[in-house]
Order: structure tokens, then C-alpha cells, then sequence
């Protein structure tokens, strides 16, 4: 890694000392004289399961959820951390204790004032249920209110990585009221009372998800930065809508029945380029197609390494990937578990990366003593790249003696069953942007595959204590090392999205991940 990477890392880790760089944020599309009013439509390619931030890692979630939900702590420009509900924090000298002050008065949807106890409750609750709020909680001693408007952090141990789980959007730290929390229990919120810009009103499933403008926002003063900064309620409210079949979400941006589309295959780029109708945007880098394995039930991929290592053997990531996205222009085949623009790219254990090596995949099925048991992988139609992905990894796996079974659900339904570690072996779905490497999803004991495995487990503690960045990426090297013999999951390649945008929409920022704050429409 060059010294021009190590210095740009350190430059924008000065708040998080984990964020890692990415380049600068686009500009504001159509930007023109914001104007207040209408009814923005946007589509989303299914119904989240909930809305509830802290419960799923899916960005179906936070895709409508940051609307009305917000953390303490979001990612600016440069995917550095700044405060968003908080004012900024203090560290002790010893590294171990955060002091964050609260931004006064904040009001939450129902009129009632942000304080502490909203705070401590909803923080508490997140650490105790998200994978990334369990990850960071392991080295928490307490989470507690100093005054109203002041919390504290006591960790057991220092940490370069406490603020970046704060900020990070996939599952992310959202702040309720104390109530909501309390009344929630140990399951998922299901009063979306939040402190946003916009306020929810009502979800009514396969029709809408409805959120209006919230006349009591409490903004930031200054300008929009990355996810953060100012943020305005332009437009008079906002419609989700599910739309799972693609050609529909392209034929209603183009007819102007809806104002925003995500997930549309590449395919459909050059033809709505050349067209001129509507604007297809590309996404990049966006997220990495990986097969999840499940290493935490009674099948031989969770038994037999070597069953896991035959399947990463015959893999062609090409064909997997051209099947997924069509374009050459949206995929990337590389070895890295964080993306080539980060500062924390490496290609460790690139020698297991896209082998495409039947002869290798039939030795080691042989060796593993594998009797054809039915190797059961799931995938949903509601990402057809999901699908389609599945189907060639089906065919490959199949030529050296796999027996694939084939299951296609919609995406809530595969959601659901993931969570029962007996009845799937392998699902399809995408690792997307995490500014640290220890909020890598497919590290995580209590989601995906489960990979709990102890070598893992001991570099990924190693990495979330040490604070030093040269220290920590050799650490990471390590990791992505070990997590290629041991198959963590079967990495396919980065690729990057398509979104489409209609023509009265302004302001619109083409980030990773997609908001309607600070857009409105034009006449």
C-alpha cells in the first residue's frame, strides 16, 4: 500500500479514526432554484420487512427509513464522520471513555424533545440486536446519560472504530423515543417516530409507504455534506412504492408516474441513454456480489471445509457476473473485501479468488467425502441479479458433482428464512459500502452464514482494538487471508448500479445509497 494511500486515510479519519476514502461525492443533478411542494414518488424494488433501522442489514430498510429516522453520528463528504443528532464528542486520554453532547432541542415526530434518555434507550436497545451494535457493544462497559443533554461511552478497551459504527448507515443507529423503545420490548419498533425531516404516516403493503414533511425539523445550519449537514423537506411528502417487476419501474419513470427508480439492470443503460427520456445514473462502487454460506448448520457446507473450498474453486466469476449485470461497464472482477478506492484495499489471498478450476473443485469434493446431498440456495426475483447470479453458480457448481436445489422467494421471505440456519445452505446477496473493515458484514457472527469461526473471530478482535491504521491493515490483510481458506462466503465481484431519475426531479445527489432530503421538483 503506498504512502499517498495511508496519508489520504489518515487525513479524513480525524473525527472516526476508521473511515476509509472514497472519491468526492458527485454533484447536486439539475441544480436550479429549490422550490417547496408536490408529492415525490420513488420506487423501491420490494417491501422492506420493517422499518425499524436497528433490526435487519437490508437497505430496503434504510432506503425509506433515513427519512424519518436519524443516528447520533452519519458520513460526510468524504465518508468521514460527522454528528447529525449529536455535537460533536470528547475522548478521554486514555481512549476508553466518549463524551457526546446532544443538540438541543430536536423534537421527535409526537412533539416531544430529544434528551439523553432517548438516546441511552435507543443506543442500548441497537447494540443489543444489530450485528454492528453487537460487534462494537462486545468492548462497551456502559452506555449511559451524563445530564439531559449529554451521553457517555465506557469502553472496556480503546477502540479506532467506535464512531464509524455510529455513523454507518446499513442497520443504522437510529434514535427514538425512550417509549417506543420500552414499548418495542426485545422486538422491532413499531411506532416510526423519529426525528427527520419527513414524518411517517402510513405503510400500507404492495401500495405505498407515505412520509410528509415534518414542519418542526430541527436542520443544521450550513450545507448539505454527504448524508449529513442541512437537510430540507423540499417536496410536500413522499411515496415508497414497491415495485418489484424491473420493466415497470422503467416504464413508470419514463411515463412520469414515478420519479425515482434503483436497481435497474445495465442492460436497459445505453438504450435509455440514446433515448434521452429519462436519466440513468451509475452507481459506482456500490456493493459485491457474494454467495453467503451457511456455516452454521447441519449440511456439508457448514461441516466440511473442504466442501466450501470446492465450491469457491469452480466458480467463474466472469460468467456469474456478466449473467448478474449484462454490462461490462458495471462489474469489476477483484479479490478485495473492501472496495479498490478505499485506502484499505488489499489483495491477500488472491490466489483463491476466481479460480475456475473443475479438476481442483472435484479433488477436494472427493476428499471432503460429499454423497450428493442437496446443497440448498436460495435467491430472489426481486433483484433478478440475485437470480440470475444463482443460476449460473448453480450450473457450475453441478458440473463437478453439486447437487443444487434451487429455491427463489421474495426478498422478505429469504430474509426470514436465513434466520433459521437448518433449512438453507447458500443464499445470493451483496456486501455493500462500509467505510471500517470490522463492519463487514459477512464477518459477523449473528447474521448471514454465521462465520464464527475462532481464527476469525480472534483477528477481528484484534483489528476492532488496536487504533493505529498501519497496524490495523496488517491486521486486515490477515483477515481477508483467512476468510479466503476458510470461505467465509464466495466473493463474485464488485459491481456497480444503475438508478434512473425522471425529468422533473433537482437536487438529486447520485450517492451510494439514495435520499430524497434536499430535493424538489420542477414545474
Amino acid at each position: 500500500m503506498s504512502n499517498i494511500s495511508r496519508r489520504k486515510f489518515l487525513k479524513y479519519t480525524a473525527m472516526a479514526g476508521a473511515c476509509a476514502t472514497l472519491p468526492g461525492f458527485p454533484s447536486i443533478l439539475r441544480a436550479e432554484t429549490p422550490k417547496s411542494g408536490g408529492t415525490l414518488r420513488v420506487a423501491l424494488p420490494d417491501n422492506p420487512p420493517t422499518l425499524d433501522t436497528h433490526w435487519v442489514t437490508t437497505y430496503l430498510v434504510i432506503d425509506a427509513a433515513w427519512h424519518y429516522a436519524e443516528p447520533l453520528f452519519t458520513l460526510g463528504e468524504k465518508f468521514e464522520v460527522i454528528p447529525m443528532l449529536a455535537e460533536g464528542y470528547k475522548v478521554s486520554p486514555d481512549g476508553k471513555v466518549y463524551t457526546i453532547p446532544l443538540r438541543r432541542g430536536v423534537l421527535f415526530h409526537n412533539g416531544k424533545e430529544m434528551t439523553s434518555d432517548d438516546v441511552v434507550a435507543s443506543i442500548v436497545k441497537w447494540g443489543g440486536h444489530a450485528q454492528t451494535g453487537k460487534q462494537i457493544f462486545s468492548i462497551v462497559d456502559a452506555f449511559e446519560a451524563k445530564d439531559k443533554y449529554t451521553v457517555k461511552a465506557r469502553l472496556k478497551v480503546p477502540s479506532g472504530a467506535f464512531l464509524s459504527f455510529l455513523a454507518l448507515p446499513r442497520q443504522m443507529a437510529s434514535i427514538y423515543p425512550k417509549e417506543v423503545v420500552e414499548n418495542a420490548g426485545k422486538g422491532e419498533i413499531k411506532e416510526y417516530i423519529g426525528t427527520g425531516p419527513f414524518k411517517f404516516v402510513e405503510w400500507k403493503p404492495d401500495r405505498h409507504i407515505k412520509m410528509v414533511r415534518f414542519d418542526k425539523y430541527s436542520a443544521l445550519p450550513g450545507p448539505a455534506k454527504g448524508y449529513g449537514g442541512k437537510k430540507v423537506a423540499y417536496v410536500d411528502e413522499i411515496l415508497f412504492i414497491p415495485v418489484p417487476d424491473v420493466a415497470t419501474r422503467i416504464a413508470s419513470v419514463e411515463s412520469g408516474d414515478l420519479d425515482l427508480g434503483d436497481w435497474i439492470p445495465p442492460d436497459a443503460y445505453d438504450r435509455l441513454k440514446r433515448e434521452g427520456r429519462i436519466e440513468p445514473l451509475i452507481v459506482k462502487p456500490k456493493e459485491y456480489l457474494k454467495a453467503v454460506l451457511n456455516h452454521a448448520g447441519d449440511g456439508p457446507i457448514s461441516k466440511d471445509r473442504k466442501v466450501r473450498q470446492a465450491l469457491q474453486a469452480v466458480i467463474d466469476c466472469e460468467p456469474v457476473m456478466l449473467a448478474a449485470f449484462s454490462n461490462k461497464n458495471f462489474i469489476r472482477l477483484d479479490p478485495g473485501l473492501m472496495f479498490k478506492e478505499q485506502a484499505w484495499w488489499t489483495d491477500a489471498g488472491a490466489e483463491n479468488y476466481n479460480q475456475k478450476n473443475p479438476e481442483k473443485a472435484r479433488k477436494l469434493l472427493k476428499e471432503s467425502g460429499y454423497k450428493g446431498e442437496p446443497i440448498r440456495l436460495m435467491c430472489s426475483q426481486s433483484f433478478m441479479w440475485m437470480y440470475n447470479s444463482a443460476l449460473v453458480i448453480k450450473q457450475q457448481a453441478e458440473q463437478v458433482g453439486f447437487k443444487v436445489d434451487l429455491q427463489v422467494y421474495d426478498w422478505a421471505t429469504v430474509v426470514s428464512r436465513r434466520a433459521n440456519p437448518k433449512i438453507w445452505d447458500i443464499y445470493m446477496t451483496g456486501e455493500g459500502f462500509n467505510p471500517d473493515p470490522t463492519q463487514v458484514e459477512l464477518l459477523g457472527c449473528g447474521v448471514g452464514g454465521k462465520w464464527c469461526d475462532a481464527k476469525k473471530n480472534k483477528l477481528l478482535e484484534e483489528l476492532s482494538l488496536e487504533t493505529d491504521f498501519q497496524k490495523r491493515y496488517s491486521i486486515w490483510e490477515n483477515l481477508q487471508r483467512w476468510h479466503y481458506e476458510d470461505v467465509g462466503v464466495v466473493k463474485c465481484g464488485d459491481f456497480f448500479s444503475m438508478r434512473i431519475m425522471g425529468k422533473r426531479v433537482q437536487g438529486f445527489k447520485n450517492l451510494v445509497q439514495p435520499f430524497e432530503w434536499n430535493v424538489w421538483l420542477a414545474s
